[in-house]
């Protein structure tokens, strides 16, 4: 990718995970601009992507090592299903639409209805994308299909049992109500905590304003969008998981606990000086901004660790004859050992060894 065209891919990623989070939040902003930012960041992707769009179809297959394929194959029986996977997004639309009709006390899509109408739409159009978008392919159904296993199985299974809104537990206080209070306590603000999931201010006209810490507050379903989409990723990345993996995916966890405790900090700071009008505005309109903020840094962070920019796509990698090592400079030599990348990199065995594999021109798993 060109320098502009990265820009434009990380742009339209934050724009289409800001859309996704918004469809499936169960209040805040209008579900209307999730679509309008779904729609901007698929926009922006596909154009930054244009040269491989524009590019005769030609089929492309996986490469057989990254987790994404072994795991697609387990489910899809080594592709005997595949057939059958339209049919089964079709079956899951019709189950939404008559558990809403028939079932439910009031026809109404929820956020796991929208999640698993998203999961229905990625298995009806997987065996009509091209193969020259596997990667992207394979990226949508595992990111899909794991937000639907970590968001709407647990809060279904929750939900049968009575307790979807009970959020009055000490580990909403000491996760979200306490931590809040602590920055808030910095400002010199007398914060109280009458419940688990309830904060107690007293604004500047004298008035006591209460927060209430909902399901859709907790951040669970901005950290289920970021933890399947960093597994997605890294599914189509590499072929296992390793140290350099878990760790960056605490970190992530760890940006998006902060980023809400701070968005939530911030809501009670404007209800404090300036009422609850103002407070309520900030409730539905700043959490977006700063998930928005905390998604580009991340995924800053984790194309850099990984590589990704440094890739130029289809083009390898200069080098002049008599080439050396791409892990460790020295020259290459026929009395030592060495494999050569996909990206045209040659590493001594040694060297790879070293470091699990990893071509160090484009980090990716060398065979």
């Amino acid at each position: 990718m060109k320098p502009l065209d990265r820009v434009k891919f990380l742009i339209g990623l934050v724009f289409l995970f800001a859309g996704l989070n918004v469809l499936i939040l169960l209040s805040h902003l209008s579900r209307l601009y999730g679509v309008l930012f779904l729609g901007i960041g698929l926009g922006l992707i596909i154009w930054a992507n244009w040269d491989k769009v524009s590019r005769p179809v030609k089929v492309e297959e996986r490469k057989k090592e990254n987790i994404a394929a072994k795991i697609i194959n387990v489910i899809t029986l080594d592709g005997r299903l595949r057939v059958l996977l339209p049919v089964g997004g079709i079956a899951i639309i019709a189950f939404v639409i008559l558990y809403n009709s028939i079932l439910a006390e009031t026809f109404h899509l929820g956020s796991n209805d929208y999640v698993t109408l998203m999961l229905a739409g990625v298995l009806i159009a997987y065996n009509f994308i091209p193969g020259k978008f596997a990667v992207e392919r394979d990226f949508a159904f595992l990111f899909v299909m794991l937000l639907f296993l970590i968001l709407v199985v647990p809060t279904t299974l929750l939900s049968m049992q009575g307790g979807e809104a009970d959020t009055n537990s000490p580990l909403t206080y000491y996760l979200l109500s306490f931590p809040t209070m602590s920055i808030v306590g910095l400002f010199g603000i007398d914060i109280s905590a009458p419940q688990y999931n309830m904060m107690r201010i007293v604004g500047e006209d004298g008035h006591p304003i209460f927060l209430n810490i909902g399901l859709s507050c907790t951040g669970l379903y901005s950290v289920a969008i970021f933890v399947s989409a960093f597994i997605a990723f890294i599914a189509i990345e590499y072929k296992r998981f390793d140290e350099k993996v878990l760790v960056l995916l605490g970190i992530g966890i760890a940006m998006a606990w902060f980023a809400n405790v701070l968005r939530m900090a911030i809501i009670v700071l404007v209800g404090y000086h300036y009422g609850t009008d103002a407070m309520l505005w900030t409730h539905n309109n700043i959490g977006e901004i700063i998930f928005m903020v905390w998604v580009i840094l991340f995924w800053l962070l984790m194309f850099k660790l990984f590589g990704v920019w440094e890739r130029e796509d289809g083009k390898k990698p200069q080098r002049s004859p008599g080439a050396a090592c791409a892990r460790c400079g020295e020259a290459l030599s026929p009395s030592q050992p060495s494999r050569k990348c996909d990206c045209g990199a040659i590493s001594h065995i040694d060297c790879l060894s070293a470091h699990d594999d990893e071509c160090a021109a484009c980090g990716r798993p060398i065979d």
